[in-house]
């Protein structure tokens, strides 16, 4: 037998003897409809097809060894919800669900890789994971979401199991039908993982947005009953754009759901921070996760063991401000000019904001930058990619560049919109959201559910066109029109974006944390990587607690850093 078990994951090393007669599997996971077939016959079905996958619904994540053949197959849910971490070790290879679990197998945390963190620290987190199967550590590896590994020997081979292929029939549909059409897809993705957790103690996440409090709306309609909802709520920053209060007292009393509110206020950043990591191993991506942490360990006190959430939702309905982009350059490759004016003038009168503005000349920018309409491609968006790299060593940001492949910019769809939406599944957004809710959940004893992210939700929405998702400068319209009567107008009618988010641009303006900060980054361990220029951090913070400007975005990643180092 050429694999061994230990717990969270096992260690695979080719055969020295003869091969084993019999197949064995580990997994880690909720399966969802596995239909009539017990758990092993549907290992084996996923181990020797993993695209079978696209036939159940699933978060499943699983190793499976084939004794007879001496092979090591890997597979990783469809959204990335069950994380599954490999790494190449004295003559074979560990494999775990967790990262405290694979180095307990290993015999300690490998190096950190440099190129991860150049991405996650000098160009934007959504980079941190355009390669998508590295991770923090020399070394160690993650299955991508929707994908599989197979190894045999010093053989390895990954491929994409996934299927989002173009649907012409629901590119095709009239608004209203690809909005009943898209709903009751989400509503059959709520029924079949309630189905699948009956009798689980299950809690869900409401925010003053579309997509939890669709999903809690869907799943209150199917249970019959109130819901145990959790909220995060920042009480001293009552009327800041961060504060979702108001919709979220308003959804509360429109359905007589029970609210559990987590106030988070002023916390002990530094010292939260570094204990979540002491638990998951790994930097904390954005502070916003340490959010979910604190609500997640409150969940789990009151006994949850699954919390329901809207993850994907912005992702495969177009809900990011940046998405109008895409969405106007479909318009105007279409020749649909007066649309494109009308939609513009909606999208400045509804989402303007003193810092990022909404313009003729903004929108005409980034196309000019990051469209090009004769190979119908998106490029990479150097404005933000390069934003902050001016704080850094020229010279670390010319090593990491030549070593750094370009962030892939993949267009399988007709769309532009549905591009870019792509493009952020895969290599933006979800996989490092997807990551830290994993750890930051399991790190809490809970585990996400996320019907927006079921296999045939994200197929129809992306091959959905734009006109079908938005509306007069209205985002979400897929979702928005077939919710009528299900979720409450005051959020289903809600156009702002304000998403969960965590007001660490506040928090680092109090002195005391800000100069906790400093001292953070006068560390040796800090200090010793170079890849700052002299006197870029007391600037920065000093620009930052001045309030001349908001260093949220480069200060949060540059903790981050620090903070791990310190465990190391």
């Amino acid at each position: 037998m050429s694999v061994t078990y230990h717990e969270g994951g096992g260690f695979y090393s080719p055969a020295a003897g003869p091969l084993g007669q019999s197949d064995s599997h580990v997994s880690l996971g909720q399966v969802f409809n596995p239909g009539g077939d017990s758990p092993s016959v549907l290992m084996s079905k996923i181990a020797g097809n993993p695209a079978f996958l696209n036939t159940v619904e699933s978060d499943l994540s699983l190793a499976y060894h084939h004794a007879k053949e001496d092979r090591l197959t890997l597979v990783r849910d469809g959204c990335g919800a069950t994380p599954l971490f490999y790494a190449r070790h004295e003559g074979g290879v560990a494999f775990a669900f967790d990262l405290p679990s694979l180095f307990r197998i290993i015999g300690g945390a490998p190096p950190l890789d440099e190129g991860a963190f150049y991405d996650f620290a000098a160009t934007h987190y959504r980079h941190v994971f355009r390669v998508p199967a590295r991770t923090f550590h020399q070394g160690v590896y993650q299955v991508p979401a929707g994908r599989s590994v197979s190894i045999k020997g010093d053989k390895l081979d990954e491929k994409l199991w996934l299927d989002l292929s173009f649907d012409p029939l629901a590119a095709s549909m009239a608004p209203m039908d690809a909005s009943k059409r898209y709903v009751s897809l989400l509503e059959a993705s709520v029924h079949k993982r309630l189905a699948a957790l009956s009798g689980k103690n299950l809690g869900f996440t409401v925010s003053s947005g579309m997509d939890s409090a669709s999903v809690a709306a869907l799943a209150a309609r199917d249970l019959g009953r109130p819901l145990e909802t959790w909220f995060v709520a920042y009480k001293d920053q009552s009327g800041s754009p961060y504060d979702e209060t108001a919709g979220v007292d308003a959804l509360i009393k429109a359905t007589g759901w029970k609210l559990n509110r987590v106030d988070l206020t002023a916390p002990d950043l530094l010292g939260e921070t570094k204990k979540l990591m002491e638990l998951v191993r790994a930097p904390i991506i954005t502070v916003t996760w340490l959010a979910h942490h604190v609500l997640a360990k409150k969940a789990r006190e009151f006994g949850h063991e699954f919390l329901f959430s809207g993850l994907g939702g912005d992702e495969s309905l177009a809900g990011e401000f940046e998405h109008f982009f895409a969405y106007f350059a479909d318009l105007k490759a279409q020749g649909h000019a007066a649309l494109l004016d009308k939609e513009t003038a909606a999208w400045i009168r509804l989402h303007d904001h003193p810092v990022f503005k909404k313009t003729p000349e903004v929108r005409d920018d980034w196309l000019n930058r990051n469209i090009d309409f004769a190979s119908r491609t998106i490029k990479v968006d150097q404005k933000r990619y390069a934003a902050v790299r001016k704080w850094f060593n020229p010279e670390w940001v010319a090593s990491r560049e030549a070593a750094s492949p370009p962030v892939p910019m993949p267009h399988p769809y007709p769309f532009f919109l549905s591009n870019r939406l792509f493009q952020e599944m895969n290599f933006e957004t979800s996989p490092p959201t997807l990551w830290s809710e994993a750890l930051t959940s399991r790190a809490a004893g809970l585990k996400g559910v996320f019907p927006m992210a079921s296999r045939e939700c994200l197929a129809f929405a992306l091959s959905s066109p734009g006109t079908n998702k938005y509306e007069n400068g209205v985002t979400k319209m897929l979702l928005r029109r077939a919710m009528k009567g299900i979720l409450p107008d005051e959020s289903r009618l809600n156009p702002v974006k304000t998403g969960f988010n965590a007001p660490l641009d506040l928090w680092l303006r109090n002195k005391k944390l800000n100069s906790d900060c400093r001292d953070l980054f006068r560390s040796q361990k800090f200090r010793s990587l170079g890849w700052l220029k002299p006197g870029s951090v007391d600037a920065i913070l000093d620009e930052h607690l001045s309030g001349s400007q908001n260093h949220m975005m480069l200060l949060w990643p540059l903790i981050s850093t620090a903070l791990f180092l310190d465990l190391r």
